[in-house]
């Protein structure tokens, strides 16, 4: 397969930039909403409301931590592949020495201490 032109380096890498900030929205938000759910309704709630939001918190969580974690993986990949006018700059060389496995680390650690938090909230309602 023939490599990427600069443009479509360039272009192919915002994308999934977009896409990984849509993800850490999508979960940000929605744990806000799940977490005024569980302090407003989760202390009266029967059993049956509170294992549909923990299921809604597990949900999340996994969808948080995948969804980042494959965003992030692709960047890396897409880091080793730059193509040679870009890898060959000094931007693109300080691109390269970036410590993608911290970032995919601290996201897993983050996105899971919400949800073993919101889960936690729910227990203790």
């Amino acid at each position: 397969m023939a490599k990427l032109t600069t443009d479509q380096y360039v272009a192919a890498v915002a994308a999934r930039l977009a896409h990984l900030t849509q993800t850490y929205a999508i979960i940000f938000f929605a744990s806000i909403a799940t977490m005024f759910a569980i302090l407003a309704y989760a202390s009266s709630a029967g059993l049956a409301a509170r294992f549909a939001l923990a299921t809604i918190v597990v949900a999340n969580t996994v969808y948080g931590v995948l969804a980042t974690k494959s965003a992030l993986d692709d960047l890396k990949a897409m880091l080793a592949d730059a193509v040679d006018d870009f890898s060959g700059s000094n931007f693109g060389a300080q691109l390269k020495q970036i410590p993608t496995a911290l970032y995919t680390g601290t996201s897993f650690i983050l996105v899971l201490a919400m949800g073993v938090t919101q889960l936690w909230a729910i227990i203790s309602a």
